[in-house]
């Protein structure tokens, strides 16, 4: 190839003017290698590549490879290549809003969608927030929902028998229909980039196996999936840690442990929630391990324990333990080293189903780069993937905490 050509393809990639002083020293025989078997306007989105026999581990082997100036083993090059502006152009405006936001642009690459669907489906597993949360599929990168704060009232209306007496103003009493000044507010979810790294063996890739693609898909979904949950419990909403969590979003119902936990305190907490979420389905309580060992030992004031495992009586057919009739969830990403002896922990509840939104802008995107230490030197890569993901609560106070809980 001519360092003419590659000063070209570089331009087009970058959507720089260069010239062959400004690239002494950077075109070697690796980059010769990665432009030759690249063409920049060949690309395909995740939904259009093959998915049926890739395999997550085949398609990560083949990121790696280009990302060494190697040609890819499964898929095209043009397949796998990331975009910039110029090669934008020549997409449908669709497509390359996505690509934008989905940040290919700054060397990643879009996962196939069926891969992607089945890592992303497993962070349910390592996220116990997500898992009990409403899905909102996001178009773009925030969604408003209008919300009622209240104002409204209904009323029976008698049958008006006077209309030529009566008028606008004279009341329900006289058959007039009344009218509710509602209070209106917006609820935003906003989808944040939550990048993880994930190091994986170079032999692992070149091999290639099948049977490696659910190794890989569970640790994909597992750094994810308690990235996002740690968030969903505690995060600070600052710009390094953009989602709020429960633990800062929960006000009206922040309850306290006294002394000693027991019955009552769990009472409290469940039907702080109730009483603003009536028609609730149920409310999920949240807590650690070391929690849960605690709850197991407690009596109500019938002397009955309010802890059931699933199969047992007042627990038959569930699919989770009960906490006096409601899910219990464990969650290991609570803290339990809170109070001043570092031996507290909370539990949360909440009405998840009907007030807890949790929104996906986009697919799985992977960046890499082979030559990075000191991962290079043990055969090692370090592969970044990205998903746009947002949470936010409808009404805090359709949820509940209950601090100072011992875990021990």
């Amino acid at each position: 190839m001519k360092q003419t050509k590659i000063i070209e393809l570089l331009e087009q990639a970058t959507g720089l003017s260069l010239d062959e002083e400004s690239l002494k020293g950077l075109i070697d025989t690796r980059l010769e290698k990665l432009l030759t078997a690249v063409e920049p306007r060949q690309v395909s989105l995740g939904a259009s590549l093959p998915g049926g026999g890739l395999g997550i581990s085949k398609y990560l082997g083949d990121v790696r490879r280009l990302g060494m100036g190697q040609a890819p083993r499964h898929l095209e090059a043009g397949e796998l290549v990331s975009l910039s502006a110029p090669a934008m152009k020549q997409m449908e405006a669709p497509q390359a809003k996505d690509l934008r936001e989905g940040a290919t642009t700054a060397g990643g690459y879009l996962v196939p969608t069926e891969q992607a669907g089945e890592v992303l489906n497993l962070v349910n597993n390592f996220s116990a927030v997500k898992s009990l949360c409403r899905q909102v599929p996001m178009a773009g990168r925030q969604i408003t929902f209008p919300t009622i704060s209240g104002g409204l009232t209904a009323y029976w209306v008698p049958e008006a028998t006077d209309t030529d007496t009566y008028g606008l103003g004279d009341g329900v009493a006289n058959g007039e229909k009344p009218r509710s000044e509602a209070t209106f507010g917006q609820l935003a979810l906003t989808a944040h980039v939550l990048a993880v790294k994930v190091v994986l063996s170079n032999q692992l890739l070149d091999d290639s196996d099948p049977g490696v693609d659910q190794v890989l898909q569970n640790l994909f979904a597992e750094t994810i999936g308690q990235a996002f949950d740690v968030a969903c419990l505690r995060g600070t909403g600052a710009a390094t840690d953009p989602i709020s969590g429960l633990a800062g979003k929960i006000t009206t119902n922040a309850l306290s442990v006294d002394t000693s936990l027991s019955f009552d305190d769990l009472a409290g907490l469940i039907f702080a929630v109730y009483q603003n979420a009536p028609h609730a389905a149920s409310v999920p309580v949240l807590g650690h391990p070391k929690a849960e060992k605690i709850l197991m030992t407690l009596k109500d004031d019938n002397g009955d324990y309010i802890y059931r495992h699933p199969g047992q009586p007042r627990a038959e057919g569930e699919g989770r333990p009960l906490v006096w009739g409601e899910p219990f969830v464990r969650d290991p990403n609570i803290l339990t080293n809170l109070g001043s002896e570092t031996n507290q922990t909370r539990l949360f509840a909440g009405d998840f189903a009907g007030s807890a939104l949790v929104g996906q802008r986009q697919g799985l995107v992977v960046k890499t780069n082979p030559w990075a230490e000191p991962y290079f030197s043990y055969n090692q890569t370090a592969f970044l993937a990205e998903v746009r993901i947002g949470f936010n609560l409808s009404d805090e106070k359709r949820f509940a905490m209950l601090s100072a809980v011992p875990t021990a």
